[in-house]
């Protein structure tokens, strides 16, 4: 049996974007002049300044944005955190919520193994922000707990720091079992020229050495050893 967050469902509001006739599509490659501005405008109250034609916007939630920012407002499920959308240019909330996304099968078939042979379920926590003492830590986490009876039997988490956003970190109950840079993020910051077929291995890979790692220790196949 499966629980989730309760979550009021977002209002579908009309389409909001301003048609831009002069401005060029952002996305790479494309020609087309004429677009809608991305709607996204984060807790600083600054609107993403891209616009996009019709096949490369996204509507999340009834309005357009820009593909990363679509990543954002999906990840957060149409709610901004307290204070508002994370910042324009930072990606740990929606590198968390898509890392979330691919790791959801392995999760499950882990938690599967483990659980009881009755009463057992699963709760999913929706991206969601962790602040530090004070506010000066800033970090997404997407999480899975497996609860029996109103006691949690195990807990996954994936968490991005703001201040790192490029650092997946992988937590098992309290214990971090991993974190590293995601091969397609390394190749952007080194500016590496990748080949597609490569590229897409790597990413694969990736995501299967972090999915096994997690099958490991929550299946209790593997210890984690503390320094």
């Amino acid at each position: 049996m499966e629980r989730t967050l309760a979550r009021p469902i977002p209002r579908r509001q009309p389409w909001a974007g301003a048609v831009l006739l002069g401005d060029r599509c952002r996305a790479d490659g494309c020609e087309i002049c004429g677009g809608v501005r991305c709607n996204y405008v984060d807790r600083r109250s600054r609107p993403c300044p891209t616009s996009w034609c019709s096949s490369h916007w996204e509507i999340v939630f009834g309005r357009p944005y820009c593909r990363r920012h679509a990543t954002v407002v999906r990840a957060l499920d149409g709610f901004p955190a307290a204070g508002g959308w994370p910042d324009l240019d930072n990606r740990a909330a929606s590198l968390a919520g898509w890392m979330g996304w691919q790791l959801d099968p392995a999760v499950r078939e882990a938690f599967t193994r483990v659980a009881p042979p009755a009463g057992a379920w699963l709760v999913n926590d929706p991206v969601h922000l962790l602040l530090g003492p004070g506010g000066a830590v800033r970090r997404w986490q997407r999480a899975w707990k497996l609860v029996d009876d109103g006691s949690v039997l195990s807990r996954v988490a994936i968490e991005v720091d703001e201040a790192d956003d490029t650092d997946v970190l992988a937590r098992v109950d309290a214990e971090v079992i991993g974190h590293g840079v995601p091969p397609w993020i390394e190749e952007r910051l080194t500016g590496a020229p990748a080949v597609p077929a490569e590229s897409a291995a790597r990413r694969r890979r990736y995501l299967a050495d972090v999915a096994r790692s997690i099958e490991l220790v929550v299946t209790r196949q593997e210890l984690v050893l503390q320094p």
